[in-house]
């Protein structure tokens, strides 16, 4: 609409021009005689409307992007070892990026490791008690028998075996008492490194809140600096820039401005800087205290296996009691037992025999447990070492040596550049004239390239009021780099079934369009409804038939009522045609 107000203006100047130039004359005039009107006909050009379809072609500004892009993200914080690729490399999936220091994830699987062995010797304490059961089991059982049956020297002989038995299975639970007793030295020592760990890592956590709360005040001093120098209207912001240029010259608010609002950019950078070290400071106290809470696990559990092997020990001195008040009892040859307290021996062999069995049952259910523990741990570790998701170029890269990784900051951007996404962003009259799959043109420093419409947002964006729009680039070559601006071209409004006239026949008046038509040799006007438009073309939606005879020409003394002669029919094909000459 902005071109035809400037047309329509064009065209009144030259009527007013006219008019000023007639009026000078009539000043100059001394004569006192009343005017003659003189009546003048005008020679026009005309055309009839014809009925057609108008589309308008509109350009948009684009941002491009890969059309897979990963962000590889750290789940843990910690220092970075060492980094094996670099910008604008070319990775493999499952190729190593980095390695990140894993210290903590070490001595938590050390811890469920040590864990583990508590537990797996726990089944080897049950196992010996199962032996050692079932050799009393069956002695007491061939003791019985030799008794009932008289063979005193094969009871003694059995009964000695017994014996034996039990006592290797006590030097055996001894064996394991200590083996649990070195491990727990060793869970001490790392849970004292543990502790100076978490000592540090509070100090670091108490230096970084205090760094955050000395950027969170300089980063509220700038905004208070560019809140006073941009009031919230406009009067006030004008009184605001006469009283700085009044202390500081002319043009110095402006200055003064940007400086404000450069100090609070860096404000606002120092600020998230520094919550960003706070975070990695608690992730760092956080890893070592859960570390800390692993080994102090650990050492429960190897407390439990002691108790267990105590327990142990415990029984196998009760059996080896029992072996040998039975050895002592055949060699006085005191046969004075009777067939149920033969029975009742065997019971009692039986039930130990059972128990003994139950114990080895529970002892390995502690070490599935155990060995969940250190696969957990196993995937903690492997957290440690970032690796790439996919194969592709490297797009970013925001870690370097000795310095932390987070969580919160990406460490790689990759991405796979087989196809590139271009973004740009639209109003909601144009979003609801696009359809997804529609063929647009993709201008890249005057290289054009094919692409459709995949996506159009149905939400408006909160930064630009705009709704987005995506095109799919399926073959871009090395000059679609990623972020850089391109230009989009793009069929938008459309009108079928109007009327078809030259732009610059129109004229407005107080923002009525309407145009000059010959009928029978002299000007009619008629307000007419107008749709889109380019730079030759409207349309028109009514007011005109393709009957109308529609003044094309313009002359100053041009208006309703005046007489026309007309000089030449020319359709509208023929009158764009003399424009593109």
């Amino acid at each position: 609409m902005r071109r035809q107000y400037i047309g329509s203006c064009k065209k009144r100047l030259s009527v007013l021009l006219s008019a000023a130039c007639l009026c000078t004359l009539m000043v100059g005039c001394k004569e006192a005689e009343e005017e003659v009107v003189m009546s003048e006909v005008i020679p026009v050009q005309v055309q009839k409307p014809e009925a057609g379809k108008l589309t308008l072609k509109n350009e948009f500004m684009g941002t491009v992007s890969p059309e897979e892009s990963v962000y590889v993200i750290p789940m843990v914080t910690a220092e970075v070892l060492s980094t094996n690729v670099s910008l604008g490399e070319e990775v493999n999936e499952g190729d190593v990026l980095c390695k990140l220091d894993s210290e903590a994830a070490q001595l938590q699987l050390a811890s469920a490791k040590a864990q583990y062995d508590s537990a797996a010797a726990g089944v080897n304490s049950a196992e010996v008690g199962y032996e050692v059961a079932q050799a009393q089991y069956e002695s007491t059982v061939a003791q019985l028998d030799a008794q009932m049956g008289g063979q005193k020297n094969l009871q003694m002989y059995q009964l000695q075996i017994q014996v034996d038995s039990v006592h290797s299975g006590i030097d055996d639970i001894y064996e394991q008492m200590s083996d649990l007793e070195e491990d727990k030295a060793k869970a001490l020592e790392q849970k004292g490194e543990l502790e100076q760990a978490i000592g540090d890592a509070g100090n670091y956590v108490n230096q970084a809140n205090a760094y955050v709360e000395e950027a969170k005040q300089k980063y509220e001093m700038a905004v208070a600096a560019v809140t006073a120098l941009e009031p919230a209207t406009y009067e006030e912001q004008q009184k605001v820039v006469k009283a700085y240029e009044a202390e500081y010259g002319a043009g110095s608010y402006e200055y003064g401005l940007k400086k404000a609002k450069e100090n609070l950019a860096a404000a606002q950078s120092a600020y998230d800087q520094a919550n960003a070290v706070a975070s990695q400071a608690s992730a760092a106290y956080n890893q070592a205290t859960s570390a800390y809470d692993q080994l102090e696990s650990g050492i429960e559990s190897i407390d439990d296996g002691r108790e267990q092997l105590d327990g142990a020990l415990a029984d196998t001195y009760k059996s080896l009691e029992q072996a040998e008040a039975i050895k002592n009892i055949t060699e006085e040859q005191v046969y004075s037992d009777t067939q149920k307290i033969v029975d009742a021996n065997k019971k009692a062999a039986a039930m130990g025999l059972e128990s003994a069995a139950a114990g080895i049952n529970s002892a390995q259910v502690g070490v599935e447990g155990a060995q969940v523990a250190i696969e957990s741990a196993e995937y903690q570790l492997d957290m440690y070492t970032l690796k790439a998701p996919i194969s592709g170029v490297i797009e970013a890269v925001n870690v370097k040596e000795h310095d932390f990784a987070s969580p919160n900051t990406p460490a790689y951007i990759i991405s796979n550049k087989e196809a590139m996404t271009v973004t740009f962003y639209v109003s909601e009259g144009v979003r609801n004239t696009f359809q997804t799959g529609q063929k647009v043109t993709v201008d890249r420093n005057g290289k054009l390239f094919d692409g459709v419409i995949t996506e159009i947002g149905s939400m408006v964006d909160q930064n630009t009021g705009l709704f987005v729009v995506k095109v799919s680039v399926g073959r871009p070559d090395e000059s679609m780099l990623t972020g850089c601006s391109v230009k989009i071209s793009a069929d938008t409004y459309s009108q079928d079934n109007v009327l078809l006239i030259p732009y610059d026949a129109v004229y407005y008046d107080n923002g009525q369009p309407y145009v000059y038509v010959a009928v029978d040799g002299v000007v009619a006007r008629r307000d007419i409804e107008t749709g889109i438009f380019d730079e030759q073309t409207m349309t028109v939606v009514s007011g005109l038939t393709t009957e109308d005879q529609l003044i094309t020409s313009w002359s100053a003394n041009l208006r309703e009522g005046a007489e026309v002669s007309i000089q030449k029919e020319k359709s509208a094909a023929a009158e764009d045609a003399v424009d593109e000459e």
